[in-house]
């Protein structure tokens, strides 16, 4: 009598578990699995590259756009809106030199006034970013990368000196305004989970030389990986002759300007003389 008793509470469990597992998996908001991450790799790592590797100054130049794309490896990001992937982009032109003077009014004149020569300024900086780079990452942070132009480093210590501050300022104040200096908060844009893009403007005065890219990855505010990529800005045509001779070989330039000027002085002679 106890055995036909126990029997039907030991089949209880079985007949409920097909409506358990219909349940379970008819759940509209389950989240996807996680993809698949490769053995042995402890971290996600950033891959980068740009549209062009190569920019040709002609006579026609008016600036130009670069595009830069990437993905992020073996990420972890279950939804689009995760939010836990931040990117920072970096282009940065080669050092030139610089001297910037504060003018002074003297006896109603505006005259030259206290001078800083700086030996590394970069021709050109831009930073872009999924969103303000403080809330990314901290001020140390940012710092040590030299990302962003409170800490970009122009080569003079400005700490405890309103005047070396006044003219870090007005040196970004400058080249912000020849838009060499460039900062947009929302540059990087994510495409799905993994794969963002951002676009950047060089405008007609850039210098040439080579240009480093940087992109930085961040997961919770720290560092998770990096990826580093390069392009040349150099003049074509008979810009990049003029060029060449102006600052590679300045004598024969020199001489060469004086032979067309009194070339164009005898051709003048002959067509506007009077016999």
């Amino acid at each position: 009598m106890s055995t036909a008793i126990v029997r039907p509470f030991l089949l209880l469990p079985l007949l409920l578990l097909p409506l358990l597992v219909g349940t379970a998996a008819s759940a509209p908001d389950a989240l996807p699995p996680p993809p698949m991450v490769k053995p042995g790799t402890g971290q996600e790592t950033v891959q980068a590259d740009i549209s062009t590797r190569e920019i040709a100054i002609q006579s026609n130049f008016t600036g130009v756009e670069i595009l830069i794309f990437g993905s992020i490896d073996f990420s972890d990001s279950r939804t689009p809106t995760g939010g836990t992937y931040d990117v920072i982009t970096v282009v940065r032109g080669p050092n030139e030199p610089l001297v910037l003077r504060k003018k002074t009014r003297v006896a109603g004149i505006w005259v030259n006034g206290p001078a800083n020569t700086y030996d590394d300024v970069p021709s050109f900086y831009a930073v872009l970013s999924s969103r303000p780079v403080r809330a990314i990452a901290s001020d140390k942070a940012l710092r040590s990368l030299g990302i962003g132009l409170s800490d970009i480093d122009l080569g003079r210590d400005t700490a405890g000196s309103p005047q070396e501050q006044s003219f870090h300022s007005a040196v970004i104040r400058l080249m912000e305004g020849k838009k060499l200096f460039q900062e947009d908060y929302d540059g990087v844009v994510f495409i799905g989970r993994s794969l963002f893009r951002a676009t950047v403007a060089l405008p007609v005065n850039v210098a040439t030389g080579r240009y480093l890219v940087d992109v930085y990855l961040f997961r919770d505010g720290e560092l998770a990986s990096r990826s580093q990529g390069s392009l040349e800005v150099t003049k074509a045509g008979m810009e990049a002759l003029i060029h060449t001779l102006a600052f590679q070989n300045p004598f024969l330039y020199g001489l060469l300007g004086i032979a067309i000027a009194m070339l164009a002085g005898l051709l003048g002679w002959f067509a506007f003389r009077r016999d």
